[in-house]
């Protein structure tokens, strides 16, 4: 039972690698972004882009910037490790009115430092897991434990990235969570706050 998972493991990992569509799900991806915009949710036009594991083939980084958007894609050939990336980009002090982070459904060590890159006012977007079809192991029950303290839910999750962004000022409110075959994929909008304000607390 062991090696017929790992088996399928690997031969997850490589259609990720290979950049298969189901795995990747640009359409749907897509799509979602498209009905935000139809709906006049958000305007995507000109906004300072950020794309976390941006794919290689570039199917978001496409429709970032057909929309007028200034788009940084972090893929693997470029900039090598997402994860050490962002560091510079905060070392930087660089800001963005849209974070994707796309990490094959597990974002989580990209909180909170994401809510140290926004702008203002920025849209968030990441892809989470769905329990039970790609928790597979021991080891990625671990990792919701560390970080949620149990196999999250939907609501677990918005809880948490509120939490995280709270540190930062920022109120994060969901705006549309769409289930796609393996992932979710939710979106946030963020609003800095004046922590005076938000706190009811007069500096003297």
């Amino acid at each position: 039972m062991t090696s017929k998972i790992s088996a399928n493991r690997k031969q997850q990992r490589l259609n990720q690698k290979l950049n298969v569509e189901d795995y990747h799900h640009p359409k749907e991806k897509t799509n979602q972004l498209l009905e935000l915009e139809f709906s006049k949710c958000f305007n995507f036009h000109k906004k300072n882009v950020l794309e976390i594991f941006g794919g290689e083939e570039g199917y978001l980084t496409a429709f970032y910037k057909s929309r007028g958007a200034d788009v940084t894609s972090l893929t693997k050939s470029q900039h090598k490790s997402s994860f050490d990336y962002v560091y510079q980009l905060r070392a930087d002090r660089k800001k963005f009115g849209l974070i994707d982070i796309d990490s094959y459904g597990y974002p989580d060590k990209f909180f909170p430092i994401v809510f140290e890159l926004m702008e203002e006012s920025c849209l968030l977007i990441f892809t989470f897991p769905i329990v039970g079809i790609n928790c597979v192991n021991g080891i990625m029950q671990q990792h919701f434990y560390t970080f949620y303290r149990g196999i999250p839910t939907i609501g677990d999750v918005v809880g948490q990235v509120t939490d995280w962004g709270l540190r930062e000022w920022f109120l994060a409110k969901l705006v549309d969570v769409k289930k796609i075959k393996r992932i979710y994929r939710f979106v946030f909008s963020c609003e800095r706050q004046k922590a005076t304000e938000f706190c009811n607390v007069k500096n003297r």
